[in-house]
């Protein structure tokens, strides 16, 4: 492959070989404005009977996004029922996204059906608008194509429930959590060395979400994980085992002092040591990163609502020069500091980030709260946090 082509695989992560668009596919429930990076008007895509079938063409003339033209649709889905939607070209590999009516990302896919068709398994948790869009797995690859929505098979129906039940994982009770987690462990060893980048994609998924439960469960998850996937004869299922010991590194940091210190964008002295008392939010992001640029709205409603009580954010960007950095600020007009990229760089590197958005919450005592402090987890933190000040 070129280095002039580039695929949705490799967007938010760095340094590996990736099976997911890492950070594109935001946890169930998260609330951004217009997190999407998709942003034409949809065309409709009228539904009959569980069916609908659309025959085009992407062309040059499409909206672009990542150097990827894309067309996007929009189509009502009915609660509780189950789908088969299909994305097929004999002209280019096919990549298909499915997102909610605002714009949240619910799932993704590159070779779920035939050869280089993509396909999605989806039961609608709610009745209402969602969005498609139909694109190509590699930039800059344009040609015919067929999208096709029908009904899952009885087979299918229970790969749909099961994907519903991984996107929903964070909401859902204890004891769903548990069932959900024993039912995809047990799917994943049926499965041998069979899996697939479906099964690594919610399997990173629940792992993630399962820090929640505690860093001891999570690390006996992610260390079942690593088994299983080692053995997959997909060698690029496989290397999701690399994000799997990441995480299980980053979990070593919870509860513990880090070192964030350098000189800003802007020529100051910046180390977290001095903001002890204050709840610090340590923001491992870049102004290429999409789900980074879809996360801001939520920090900046934070920042609005809980600044003044003692919380502040320090942005350590993964950027190719301070001056992108500066630039973004200014135009956004964000009131919080970030590090310059030579420093940042070698904190990226300390602490094994190796896909971002990575949100670390630091609290009034210095010790990290949270490594997955985004979207309504953020909000719910900081209420634990300093909720109670005035």
């Amino acid at each position: 492959m070129s280095q002039r082509t580039t695929t949705w695989m490799a967007s938010c992560v760095l340094g590996m070989a990736g099976v997911l668009i890492a950070g594109v596919s935001l946890h169930a429930g998260e609330k951004t404005a217009n997190p999407s990076i998709f942003k034409a008007t949809p065309s409709p895509l009228k539904i009959d009977a569980s069916k609908a079938k659309f025959e085009g063409e992407i062309t040059t003339d499409d909206p672009v996004t990542q150097k990827h033209p894309y067309k996007i649709f929009i189509v009502k889905l009915e609660q509780g029922k189950s789908y088969r939607i299909d994305h097929m070209s004999d002209d280019f590999n096919c990549y298909l996204f499915l997102e909610d009516s605002a714009g949240k990302s619910l799932t993704q896919d590159d070779d779920g059906g035939s050869g280089n068709n993509s396909r999605i398994l989806f039961k609608a948790a709610k009745s209402g608008d969602y969005r498609l869009i139909a694109t190509a797995f590699l930039s800059n690859q344009t040609g015919k194509f067929t999208l096709e929505i029908n009904p899952a098979t009885k087979e299918e129906e229970k790969e749909a429930d099961f994907n519903l039940r991984v996107s929903i994982f964070a909401e859902a009770t204890p004891a769903e959590q548990k069932k959900t987690l024993a039912d995809a462990l047990k799917r994943f060893q049926d499965k041998g060395g069979k899996l697939t980048v479906s099964d690594a994609r919610a399997a990173m998924q629940l792992s993630a979400d399962a820090e929640d439960l505690g860093a001891d469960a999570a690390k006996a998850i992610y260390e079942q994980y690593i088994k299983l996937f080692d053995e997959a004869e997909n060698r690029q299922v496989a290397s999701v085992t690399k994000a799997f010991q990441s995480s299980i590194k980053k979990l070593e940091i919870l509860g513990k002092e880090i070192e964030i210190a350098g000189k800003t964008v802007d020529g100051k002295d910046f180390d977290l040591k001095n903001m002890k008392g204050k709840v610090v939010l340590v923001d491992f992001w870049a102004t290429w990163c999409p789900p980074c640029i879809a996360e801001m709205p939520n920090m900046e409603a934070a920042y609005k609502k809980y600044h003044g009580k003692g919380f502040d954010i320090i942005g350590v960007s993964l950027d190719k020069n301070d001056d992108v950095i500066v630039r973004f600020n200014e135009g956004r007009k964000i009131p919080w500091a970030s590090i310059n990229v030579e420093d940042s760089r070698k904190l990226a590197d300390r602490y094994d980030v190796i896909s971002i958005p990575f949100p670390v919450l630091v609290d009034g005592n210095g010790r990290v709260a949270s490594i997955r402090a985004r979207g309504p987890q953020l909000e719910r933190m900081l209420e634990r946090l300093l909720g109670q000040k005035k």
